[in-house]
This record gives C-alpha cells, sequence and structure tokens, in this order.
C-alpha cells in the first residue's frame, strides 16, 4: 500500500508542473496580447483600410518590376500631401509610414531612374520630419525633385527650417558651396512664409543664419509693418551687435515704404546721426517732417537744416523746442489745471492725525522745508506760477539753511521751466543776492530754465559765462 501511494504522488507532480507552465504561458500571452493592445489602439475601418493601401504602395517598391515604383510613389505622395496642408497632430499617412521608413530609404537607394530616385527623396525628406534626428528631412530634400517647398504643408516648412539653421550653424565658414545650397533653400522658403502669415518665422530664420539682408527683398507692403515690429521687439533681446542690425534692417524697410518717423526712430535708437539726418531729409512731406521735428526736440537733437528748405524756420523752432512752453500752458489752460498747487496738496497730512502737517507754521524745519521746496517745484514745473516763491521768495527762502537756501532757490527754475524769454527775468534778481547760496542757487535756476531749449543767442551761456570763468566759487 506504501509503494503505490508513493507511486501516485510521483505520477501526480509532472501533471502540477505542466499545469503551471501552462498557466504561467497563458498570462505571458495575455500580457504581449495588452501590450499589444496598448500600442495598436482600435483602429476604425477606414484606418485599417488606410493601412492596407499604404502596405501595398510599401510592398510594390520592394519589388523588382520598376514600371510600378513611379505610380507607387504618386499615390503616397497624394495621399501624404491631403493630410499635411494644415498640421495639428501628427497625421495618419505619416504616423502609419513609420515602420517603413528604413524600407523607403533602401528602395531610395536602389533606384536607378533619375526623376523616380528624386520623387522617391521627396517622400523619404517628409516621413524624415517626424522619424530621425539625422537632418534627413534637409538632406533628401537637397536630393529631391526641387519642387515647390510649401507644397507639403507649413509644418514641413518649419521642420525644415530648423535643419537647415542647425546645419548652418555646423557648416564651415569655407565651405562656401554648403552654404550656397542651404540659402537656395531659404531663398525659397522666404516668400511662403511671407504669403502665409509666418514672418516671424522666416525673421527667426534669417537671424539664426545671420542674413537679415536677404529680408528686404521679400517683404512687401502687407507684411512690412509686422516684419518691422517683430524686428524692433526682439532688439531688446539680442546681444550686440545683433540689436544693430536688426534695427538698420527695420529702418531700411521703414524708409523702402514711406514711413519716415518710424525709421527715425530706429536711427535714434542707433544713435547714428548720418542716419537721423538721411531719414529726416528722404521724407518730402512738410506735415510729416514737422512731426518729425518734434521728435527730434523731444530728443533734444539739433540737426542743420539747409536754408532754401520748405518751412525752413518753423522746423528749426520746433527742432529747438521754442514753443514748447507755449504748447504745454495752453495744454493746461485746456485741462482748467493752472491753479498752483502747494506741497500740502501732494502730502495730504491731514487725512493722519497722529502726524504734523508739513510746511505748517507750528513747524519749522530745516528739513521738512527742504522737502517742500522740491515737491514745490516739481509739482508746479513748468506752469510758471507757485505760493512759495512767486509772491514773496525771500521769505520762505530765509526758512531754509544753507544747501537749503541753493535747492529753494533753483526750484524756481523748475517752477519757470522752459520760458526762456520771461524766467530769466525773474530771477535775475537773486543773481545779486548778498547770499552765496542764493546766489548759486539762481545760477542752477537758469540753466535749468534752459534746459531742453535750443536759443540762438543762448542768454543762459551769456549770464552764467562769467560766474563760471570767475576765480571764486561761489558754494561747495
Amino acid at each position: 500500500m506504501v509503494e503505490k501511494k508513493t507511486e501516485t504522488q510521483t505520477e501526480s507532480k509532472p501533471a502540477d508542473s505542466s499545469t503551471e507552465k501552462d498557466k504561467s504561458e497563458k498570462k505571458k500571452d495575455e500580457k504581449k496580447k495588452d501590450e499589444k493592445e496598448e500600442k495598436e489602439p482600435d483602429l476604425s475601418e477606414e484606418d485599417r483600410q488606410l493601412i492596407d493601401e499604404l502596405n501595398m504602395l510599401v510592398d510594390r517598391l520592394t519589388e523588382s518590376d520598376t514600371k510600378l515604383y513611379k505610380p507607387a510613389l504618386e499615390s503616397l505622395r497624394s495621399q501624404i500631401r491631403s493630410s499635411t496642408s494644415s498640421m495639428t497632430s501628427v497625421p495618419k499617412p505619416l504616423k502609419f509610414l513609420r515602420p517603413h521608413y528604413d524600407t523607403l530609404k533602401q528602395v531610395y537607394e536602389k533606384i536607378e531612374d533619375i526623376e523616380t530616385k528624386r520623387f522617391c527623396a521627396d517622400i523619404v525628406s517628409v516621413l524624415g520630419m517626424t522619424m530621425s534626428d539625422t537632418r534627413d528631412c534637409l538632406r533628401f530634400r537637397q536630393l529631391g525633385s526641387k519642387e515647390e517647398v510649401g507644397s507639403w504643408g507649413h509644418e514641413y516648412v518649419r521642420h525644415l527650417s530648423g535643419e537647415i539653421c542647425q546645419e548652418w550653424n555646423d557648416t564651415m565658414e569655407s565651405d562656401t558651396t554648403e552654404r550656397e545650397m542651404l540659402l537656395r533653400l531659404v531663398e525659397q522658403i522666404l516668400p511662403y512664409d511671407m504669403d502665409h502669415n509666418a514672418e516671424t518665422d522666416a525673421c527667426d530664420l534669417l537671424m539664426e543664419i545671420e542674413r537679415l539682408d536677404l529680408l528686404e527683398g521679400c517683404v512687401d507692403r502687407s507684411v512690412f509693418q509686422r516684419v518691422c515690429l517683430y524686428l524692433t521687439s526682439c532688439v531688446a533681446y539680442v546681444p550686440e551687435p545683433e540689436d544693430s542690425q536688426l534695427l538698420k534692417t527695420a529702418l531700411t524697410i521703414f524708409r523702402k515704404f514711406g514711413r519716415y518717423p518710424e525709421a527715425l526712430r530706429c536711427a535714434i535708437q542707433l544713435n547714428d546721426m548720418r542716419l537721423v539726418e538721411e531719414s529726416f531729409k528722404s521724407c518730402k512731406d512738410i506735415v510729416v517732417q514737422k512731426q518729425m521735428a518734434f521728435i527730434l526736440g523731444r530728443q533734444q537733437i539739433f540737426l542743420e537744416l539747409d536754408e532754401d528748405m520748405d518751412e525752413y524756420d518753423e522746423l528749426v523752432e520746433i527742432m529747438s523746442n521754442a514753443h514748447l512752453n507755449n504748447n504745454f500752458l495752453a495744454l493746461a489752460r485746456e485741462l482748467d489745471i493752472m491753479e498752483p498747487k502747494v506741497p500740502e496738496d501732494i502730502y495730504k497730512s491731514h487725512l493722519e492725525p497722529n502726524r504734523p502737517s508739513f510746511g505748517s507754521s507750528n513747524v519749522d524745519s530745516a528739513r521738512q522745508n527742504l522737502a517742500s521746496s522740491f515737491v514745490n517745484g516739481f509739482v508746479n514745473a513748468a506752469f510758471g506760477q507757485d505760493k512759495l516763491l512767486m509772491d514773496d521768495g525771500n521769505k520762505w527762502l530765509y526758512k531754509n539753511k544753507d544747501h537749503g537756501m541753493l535747492s529753494a532757490t533753483a526750484s524756481l527754475g523748475l517752477i519757470l521751466l522752459w520760458d526762456v524769454d520771461g524766467g530769466l527775468t525773474q530771477i535775475d534778481k537773486y543773481l545779486y543776492s548778498a547770499e552765496d547760496y542764493i546766489k548759486s542757487g539762481a545760477l542752477l535756476a537758469c540753466g535749468i530754465v534752459n534746459s531742453g531749449v535750443r536759443n540762438e543767442c543762448d542768454p543762459a551761456r551769456a549770464l552764467l559765462s562769467d560766474y563760471v570763468l570767475h576765480n571764486r566759487s561761489l558754494c561747495f
């Protein structure tokens, strides 16, 4: 009995082990099936039909009958083109052709007919956009039929532009042949980008290969404003001398389309007086020239003009800022803000009950009076009147000490800013003060009044020269 039992036990062991093997194999099969399902999601009937059709076309290319090559390539091209005109994701034909990428490259190598070979290179170039990191897209484009680059869609053009930039940077400057080939491709891409609202891509491409000189020839009146806006916006983000090159390119394009004020701004930003003068004199519209003269006056740039120019006197006056004070006061009257303000209008210390009012009668601090002098000067700048200095200046001046006196007197120059004719007369009396600090402040006020205003007589220089050239300095 014991022997029989052991026999049955030994017989049952192999059966158990075989069952375990079957289970493990079954699990492996299920795992592979699951992985396959993950890799190959459920395809629609239309997708399966497309896969079968693409597989059939690739099989024809691998056959020995060369007559089948060109029709098969034609069918592949039509399938790809129909899906790449506007790409938001990888098109299905390109996605389903991925497994055949290496096969198509081998097909290209074995084709002997030159025209068919170029045709195949075009297909491989488009596939290389989604498959390869070795710039096959660019390499096979150069080997292809040289048909219109935009026929494969916008995404293809963008990818090709990126590979051109990489290849350009890796190519030595001495390799002129390779760079000329790349430039020919660039010249095909630029018109396409300009016609398809991709001006920024065109600018980026030319900036990368440092050939912005090509931009002017492919820009027309419909896109030049967007191109120049992008170029000038990039100036702040590129190092020298690239920033100057961007500004010069924008300036050239602006002048080409008669936008002289914008060209003038670029020339001013470049700080090139020759370009400033050329841009100003190139404009023949007197109204636009006056606007440009205001721009120059704002930047305190004065050009020596020919006296026989139209409106010569007015242009000179505008550039000299001779009417700046009158224009400012006219605007102030229009806005009804001519009423002089006091420092308390700025401090609003009455809103804080625990804080004493600045400049009040019960507080007489030299530091607070100095602060009030500055505030009074800035808040009433160029209005020509205030409530501290213009009525009885000496009373306020002597509430300050030393350099406080100097600052208070100099603040008169701010109040009378740009009023060269009337302002100097009101400051003149302080030049004869016995207090050196007041006299120094009056000299500084003379300079401030004339700041930014050009005058043929230059009264500030006439007043200040005696004091500046004097052996004894007034204040330290």
